[in-house]
């Protein structure tokens, strides 16, 4: 792994969880640039994949989850002292993101639940999750609801990143966040300017805001270039209600953070520099996007009948437990459970 030149001190401060297999195709293009992964699967099958990778934990008994969220969720409870003793090992860095699809199995399930636990073990843990494609099955849309309504409860979060399957090709998605991510990781070694800087503290302190993030990179050289950036990222569309908490960009060309405040919302601060190739920016501290998980529910919603009657009519009975959320929950505005749970036990039995 290199670990000299430009990015070497951010390659210390940020590390990696990737649990499942979308996960992991993301943390393997993090890994390619540098950064320190640890792969957790309930599939060993999934981890033979990843040929080449330094850390890979296969979860005891797990033999892959086939989309039940539950299933991951206990196997992780069931092992998580030596996945904390892994992640504790081999993700030495100021900052966890744990990555998970949330429409899958090992990873929706896991996931929500890993971070809350490490929040609890004292570590700054963000999320970097993916929404599925409208043409995606109802059972990744079932999933994806769920898993969004356990991640938006947790307290203490920082920045979630929310790659949307309905904008592109998967894989060239995932290229273009783990590009941009980085290229704002390197800010504070590769931008100078006697215009303004931005350090490494900074950065991090805008990947600790609570909330949805985006963050991106645009070769245009006008504000409006970049707002459309924002607009038609990888990300899934952001809230009109303005809310954002930080507005950090090295900007090229005419590129002016007024501009972008008006945009998208005064934030309570704003790092800025200057170079003359590309602007770089990341705004976190957005609201999580409710308008395009309302859309999951919605397709849920609609097909709930047809779903209903097909389990019935062969049987099946194993979403019955995913479905029932939808008799009980109107798409939630959130907010944040109030007390922090006082123990592991406590944490892990809400989720179950």
């Amino acid at each position: 792994m290199p670990e000299q030149g430009k990015g070497y001190k951010m390659k210390k401060k940020i590390s990696f969880v990737a649990v499942g297999q979308a996960a992991g195709n993301i943390g393997r293009l993090f890994e390619q640039k540098g950064y320190s992964v640890i792969y957790v699967n309930t599939s060993q099958e999934d981890l033979d994949t990843l040929e080449n990778a330094k850390f890979k934990y296969h979860i005891p008994q797990g033999e892959g989850c086939n989309k039940d969220r539950r299933k991951a969720k206990q196997l992780v409870i069931d092992d998580f002292d030596n996945i904390f003793s892994e992640i504790e090992s081999k993700a030495k860095a100021e900052m966890i993101f744990v990555i998970f699809s949330s429409g899958g199995g090992t990873g929706s399930g896991a996931g929500p639940m890993l971070i809350d636990l490490l929040i609890d073990e004292g570590k700054s843990v963000g999320a970097i999750t993916i929404i599925p494609a409208p043409d995606e099955s109802p059972k990744s849309h079932i999933n994806s609801y769920e898993c969004f309504a356990e991640l938006t409860g947790i307290v203490g979060t920082g920045s979630c990143f929310v790659i949307d399957n309905a904008n592109g090709e998967k894989l060239e998605l995932n290229a273009a966040f783990v590009d941009s991510f980085v290229a704002f990781l390197e800010i504070p070694d590769k931008h100078k300017s006697i215009r303004g800087n931005i350090d490494k503290a900074e950065v991090m302190e805008t990947l600790k805001a609570h909330g949805a993030s985006v963050v991106i990179c645009c070769r245009g050289r006008e504000s409006a270039d970049v707002i459309q950036s924002v607009k038609e990222s990888v990300f899934a569309p952001l809230e009109a209600d303005r809310t954002v908490k930080y507005i950090t960009a090295s900007f090229a060309g005419n590129v002016r953070m007024a501009d972008l405040e008006k945009a998208f919302g005064m934030p309570l601060d704003n790092f800025q520099t200057f170079n003359e190739k590309e602007t770089i920016c990341c705004i976190s501290g957005l609201t999580y996007p409710q308008t395009r998980l309302d859309a999951v529910y919605n397709k849920v919603a609609e097909n709930k009948d047809l779903i209903k009657k097909n389990l019935a009519a062969t049987g099946e009975t194993r979403l019955k437990g995913g479905i029932n959320f939808l008799d009980e929950m109107e798409p939630v505005k959130k907010k944040a459970v109030e007390k922090k749970p006082q123990s592991k036990r406590d944490i892990m039995s809400k989720y179950l």
